[in-house]
Parts: structure tokens; C-alpha cells; sequence
């Protein structure tokens, strides 16, 4: 579990602790986190001490059984609709039912601030924002704050982890006694955040999906022997979007090899970054990595993985054969 960094976590416990809370807060984080952010959140204004002590309430917010803790969108779907602000509304107006002084609505909008209906909802929300219900409060998580319309983002006090500096969070994973590789790749797939780069460091199924993303990048040179690649990155399904994100990573680091030594921070794949330099022109990795950004898009907007993972293994290749200089 992502946790809420010391600047974000210690600002919002003294703001309960202090009584100068304010009734809605908008969260924002790597989607994959956001829930889990969501939930701390709620475990602070709603914990005795405001913090998350571990204590029987802090207990029931993080396992999802507080009666006064309201997740939003409904029914496990991902995107928000006007009913489910509705829903809240009516649900706002009640007393709280769990031995609780308050009521807490954590609204997951990370699929819901653009397209069809996304301002629907928020308009929806802003009245209950703009007169807001005592011991109610109410937290957006969001991946952009920007993303959301501005008569919401006015009236809401913005949470944003603090984005530390990768070769920072290596130094630091290194201290707590990290390999040398372990620190390298999570610190720069951490967005900037330590301890969600702690957390990748031990995750598994993550590293698996790293190690698939080399391998990819390493051995997959013609249409013959790409469908085994295809199949073990679907094969780790839940870290999908993590080894296509460490492919864009690696061909980025690729182009720093060759260009901005300076800036290369993955020394200990150094062989690796050989091979992947031989086989990828400075061109092919940029276009390389356009094409792994739009897959990844294609994914979050519910397309089969199987057929986006085929045209991305073809699109590859084909700019590897079309970008050799």
C-alpha cells in the first residue's frame, strides 16, 4: 500500500487535529495509488488521534467496513455519474450512523474528469461544496487537479505528494540496503515519490514485469519470435501497465546513453542498455516510445489487451526496421 508522504499525511493531521479542516480536499496521485490514498485520507479525519494510528476505526476506514466512509463511483464501476453525486447528497444530509462525528465521501474521479458526463457530475457536486454540510467532508482523487473544472478546484484545497528528485530516492533506497539495480529502477519509476519507490523495490509481480520489459527490449528483433514477448507481458496482467511503462523508461535512458550521459541513471543495466542501443536507433526509440505511450492510452480506455499488445509488438518492430541509422 502507498502511503501519504510526511509533508501531505502531517499537513492533514494538523489541520483535523488543529479543527481548520476544510469540508473538501481534492487528492492528487498516480491513479493505480489514488485509492489507497483516498482511504488514509479518510482514515485521518475520521481516526480519535486524526492520524492512522491502527487503532479499531483506523482499522475499519482501511479495510473499507466504516458505515461513514462512502466510496464513489457506486457498484465498482470507474466512472463517476450524476447519480452517484446524488447519491451523496442525500447521503450528506443523514447523521452519522458508526459511532462516528462525521461522514467521509471519497469520490475516485481518475477516469471521470474528461469525456462524456465529466462535467456533469461536477457540476452536480459544486453546490454541495459550495454549502457544505457540518462534519461532512468530501475527497477527489484525481491523476491532474488541472482536469477538473475550475469552480471545483477553487473551492477544494489541493493535496499533492511532494515529487522528489530520482538519484535522491536511490540514495535513500540505498541506505536502507537496496541493490544497486533495485534502487535504479524503482527510484525512477517512483514518480518522484519514496515511498511508492519502497514499495515497487519489494513488489514481485512489478520486477517481473520490469525484467519482461528488458527482455523485450533486448531479444524481441522480428514478427518470428515476438508472440512468446506478447504473451508473457499479458501473462502478468495487473503490471501490464508497469512494463510498458519501464519500455518507455528504458528507451529514454537509451537516448541519454548516447546523447546526455549525464543524465543516465541505470548503470547497472549497462549491458542491457547495449543491446537495447544496438538494436534501437536514436530515431526508432523516439518513435518507439510514442507508440508505447498511445498503447498504454488504448488500455486505459478499456481496449483489448490482447490486440493492442499485437499492434504494439508489429508497430515496434516495423520502426525498428524502418529506423536502422
Amino acid at each position: 500500500m502507498i502511503t501519504l508522504d510526511n509533508n501531505v499525511g502531517g499537513y492533514l493531521v494538523r489541520a483535523f487535529a488543529e479543527g481548520h479542516a476544510v469540508h473538501a480536499y481534492i487528492v492528487e496521485g498516480d491513479k493505480a495509488y489514488v485509492p489507497d490514498l483516498l482511504r488514509q485520507c479518510a482514515t485521518i479525519a475520521m481516526c480519535p488521534t486524526h492520524s492512522i494510528c491502527g487503532c479499531d476505526v483506523c482499522q475499519k476506514v482501511i479495510e473499507g467496513n466504516h458505515q461513514d466512509v462512502i466510496t464513489l463511483p457506486r457498484d465498482g464501476r470507474a466512472r463517476l455519474k450524476v447519480e452517484d453525486i446524488a447519491y451523496l447528497v442525500e447521503e450528506s444530509s443523514l447523521r452519522p450512523v458508526d459511532n462516528s462525528v462525521a461522514r467521509v465521501f471519497l469520490i475516485d474521479a481518475t477516469s471521470s474528469t474528461s469525456g462524456i458526463g465529466s462535467d456533469l457530475w461536477q457540476n452536480k457536486l459544486l453546490k454541495t461544496i459550495e454549502e457544505p454540510i457540518a462534519d461532512t467532508y468530501i475527497f477527489i482523487g484525481v491523476t491532474d487537479a488541472d482536469g477538473l473544472l475550475a469552480t471545483i478546484r477553487s473551492r477544494c484545497q489541493t493535496l499533492k505528494q511532494t515529487r522528489l528528485p530520482s538519484k535522491v530516492i536511490a540514495n535513500e533506497l540505498k541506505r536502507r540496503g537496496y541493490d544497486l539495480k533495485t534502487c535504479q529502477i524503482a527510484s525512477l519509476m517512483a514518480n518522484g515519490s519514496l515511498q511508492m519507490a519502497e514499495k515497487i523495490a519489494v513488489d514481485n509481480g512489478i520486477f517481473d514485469a520490469y525484467n519482461t520489459a528488458i527482455d523485450t527490449l533486448e531479444n524481441m528483433l522480428s514478427t518470428k519470435v515476438a508472440l512468446p514477448y506478447v504473451s508473457r507481458i499479458a501473462s502478468n496482467k495487473a503490471n501490464v501497465t508497469h512494463c510498458l511503462a519501464f519500455m518507455t523508461v528504458l528507451l529514454g535512458q537509451s537516448l541519454h546513453y548516447r546523447i546526455a550521459p549525464e543524465l543516465f541513471e541505470l548503470s547497472s543495466l549497462k549491458n542491457s542498455m547495449d543491446k537495447i542501443c544496438a538494436n534501437y536507433s536514436i530515431q526508432a526509440s523516439r518513435v518507439c516510445i510514442e507508440k508505447i505511450n498511445s498503447a498504454k492510452k488504448s488500455l486505459d480506455d478499456g481496449c483489448n489487451l490482447n490486440v493492442v499488445l499485437d499492434n504494439l509488438a508489429s508497430g515496434i518492430l516495423e520502426v525498428r526496421y524502418r529506423c536502422r541509422l
